[in-house]
């Protein structure tokens, strides 16, 4: 069993860059602009099933990058497929939809599968419409929540407002639990977002490169 421990936060906002591309030769341009500017990089592995347009799902090319620095948002339908090559990957972060689990175990047996053949730190997504009840659960076994501002599939969309309250009430809750947001982060929108989790964001995922090419 994976025994995670929640990534306490210390009052900073961290601004992580992220890529989202179709080929990796795209995400290996986008990855030399910004490198240099974070610790962590997020890229997005887009199935075209879950979420969006099929972006670049053959995780094992990012081996040729420092994987300790990627930050890994697995928006697929079928985690279980991919967990053989994360695994040999060794990624620094990690983060699935609780959507895409239907079955009671399978959730903990990816997260825990990937959490003992690895080191890599280990996160939850939520959509806004997805009650945050179901999180209760698994919070043992994953390190930090990332809340979507918006449903995954398009970028650029308008923020949800229900994922402020959300955060709020969240946090409210479980306090020691690192919160990270994905969706519309921008210069006019880390205020919300911050506010909402009362400084306890550990990241902010700041989307500079988001169309796919």
């Amino acid at each position: 069993m994976n025994d995670a421990k929640p990534l306490t936060h210390d009052g900073r906002i961290e601004i992580v860059p992220a890529i989202l591309r179709t080929s990796f030769e795209k995400i290996v341009e986008d990855w030399d602009k910004v490198s240099s500017a974070s610790d962590s990089i997020h890229i997005d592995v887009t199935d075209g099933i879950f979420a969006g347009e099929k972006g670049f799902t053959d995780v094992l090319r990012f081996a040729n990058l420092p994987a300790n620095k990627i930050e890994l948002h697995m928006m697929v339908q079928t985690p279980g497929d991919f967990v053989d090559d994360i695994i040999e990957l060794n990624p620094g972060k990690c983060v699935f939809h609780i959507e895409v689990f239907h079955g009671k175990l399978d959730l903990p047996f990816v997260y825990n599968t990937i959490g003992e053949y690895t080191s890599a730190e280990l996160g939850i997504a939520i959509n806004p419409d997805t009650p945050i009840e179901r999180l209760d659960e698994y919070l043992p076994i994953v390190q930090y929540v990332l809340f979507m501002g918006y449903k995954p599939g398009r970028a650029n969309q308008p923020i949800d407002p229900k994922v402020f309250e959300k955060i709020r009430m969240f946090h409210e809750k479980n306090p020691n639990i690192a919160i990270t947001t994905d969706g519309h982060v921008s210069k006019d929108t880390i205020q919300q977002y911050v506010h909402a989790g009362q400084h306890a964001c550990a990241q902010i995922q700041l989307f500079l490169q988001k169309e796919t090419q």
